[in-house]
């Protein structure tokens, strides 16, 4: 009975130990300055007071502010641009620029082309430039702002189209770029050629919405890779015995997509770190933003300072 009542002590100790909570210190944090204005190109020095566990920084500049880190949309002109080459073949109006808001996607070599036939496709071929010969003809600026004021992801396609009985086209398009372009004159990048599996947008990586290409009728697809979309029906009268039709298609993009600003991390539990070192290279106020924290297993603590900073 006495070894019984001992054990049950033991756990009644134990499982009080295991419910007690880690005790987590107040971050207690400031940031100072050591003058009223910096020069461009100079070192701008930060001083920390207190000792908290992680600090990160935010400078105030395009793509590091503070205020947007958690901004995934903004509303800009959404504007597309390529560059188009008629190869070969003299057949007219082989090529078109469609959008669409209902495309059910993923198309693949194999995928039944109904899919792309049970979808809504505006044509604006209209909106752009067109190369009548094989010189490259720049499309100039395709304004989709209007279908992006629908808040609807799109998916964006160029259509190829050739008639039996003479040479049938051959295109290429290169230099494709779609970008969010927002009042203060910063521009994202949407959207570019094939293989880039993600972009840059002011040192913050996201994901591109990739292609597929589809033949629908014949046999003749678009070739895909990081430079251009190239596609040719046949070369000769006589091998153009049917009619073709193939698609390269991209989306879903979020025409009022950016990437969120990040911070910079200046200090861990690792490292101590009493001071930051920063050199802006415009000029300008900013407000420099740190977040310090603290954080265990239990919970998390933190603490946001800002700071005014002159740049001349």
């Amino acid at each position: 009975m006495r070894i019984y009542s001992i054990i049950l002590i033991f756990g009644a100790i134990i499982a009080i130990s295991c419910n007690k909570k880690m005790e987590l210190s107040s971050v207690a944090f400031d940031v100072t300055t050591d003058s009223a204005a910096y020069t461009v190109g100079n070192v701008t020095t930060f001083h920390f007071l207190g000792k908290p566990d992680n600090i990160t920084f935010f400078s105030g500049e395009t793509g590091h502010n503070y205020v947007f880190r958690g901004r995934t949309a903004a509303e800009g002109a959404a504007q597309l641009k390529f560059i188009s080459a008629l190869n070969s073949g003299l057949q007219p109006n082989s090529l078109s620029l469609m959008i669409s808001t209902d495309f059910a996607g993923n198309v693949t070599s194999t995928s039944d082309p109904a899919a792309i036939a049970a979808a809504t496709w505006t044509d604006i071929s209209g909106r752009a430039t067109w190369a009548a010969n094989a010189t490259a003809t720049a499309s100039g600026t395709v304004d989709l702002s209007d279908i992006a004021a629908a808040g609807k992801p799109v998916y964006i396609a160029f259509k190829y189209t050739a008639t039996s009985g003479t040479v049938q086209n051959k295109w290429t398009i290169t230099g494709f770029s779609l970008r969010n372009v927002l009042d203060d004159g910063t521009a994202y990048i949407l959207d570019t050629l094939p293989t880039f599996a993600t972009v840059t947008n002011y040192g913050n990586t996201s994901n591109l919405p990739g292609w597929a290409a589809k033949a629908v009728a014949n046999t003749y697809r678009w070739t895909l890779n990081a430079t251009s979309l190239v596609i040719a029906g046949a070369s000769t009268a006589g091998a153009a015995t049917d009619p073709a039709e193939a698609w390269a298609i991209t989306g879903p993009v979020d025409l009022r997509k950016v990437t969120p600003d990040a911070g910079v991390i200046v200090k861990t539990m690792a490292n101590a770190v009493p001071s930051f070192d920063y050199i802006y290279t415009k000029a300008g106020m900013y407000d420099a933003v740190f977040i310090a924290g603290n954080a265990n297993a239990d919970g998390q603590k933190s603490e946001v300072k800002t700071v005014s900073v002159k740049v001349q």
